[in-house]
């Protein structure tokens, strides 16, 4: 899964963090990206398709915000350029997954018009 793959490249690069960052953003980081991995677990097994649905919607606007995070991190000079680039890469493809995920389920999901 790709999204485990983007928190272990982010944890090991935040031990490299200043005290500082750590603590504030890189915390803050860190949580974000727990947050999505909860949300895209608790997606794959929930049963009912609207809560799935929900789950997954969630899980997109989490990894939204953890690129936003990230961006910050990297503007500040808090990450540098390789670690941003590859978390960036990794996390662009798990925005394309969730997005096929959501998409797969409104397909299937009944709609009332």
């Amino acid at each position: 899964m790709r999204a485990k793959e983007a928190y272990q490249a982010w944890h090991s690069s935040i031990a490299n963090l200043k005290r500082v960052d750590r603590y504030t953003i890189g915390a803050k980081v860190d949580d974000i990206f727990l947050s999505l991995l909860e949300l895209i677990f608790r997606g794959c097994f929930a049963y009912d398709k609207f809560e799935k649905l929900s789950l997954v919607s969630q899980a997109i606007a989490k990894a939204d915000l953890l690129k936003f995070f990230l961006q910050l991190s990297w503007e500040h000079k808090v990450i540098d350029h390789k670690s941003y680039g590859a978390l960036i890469l990794l996390l662009d493809e798990v925005g394309r997954m969730l997005g096929g995920w959501k998409k797969n389920l409104g397909d299937k999901t009944p709609t009332n018009k």
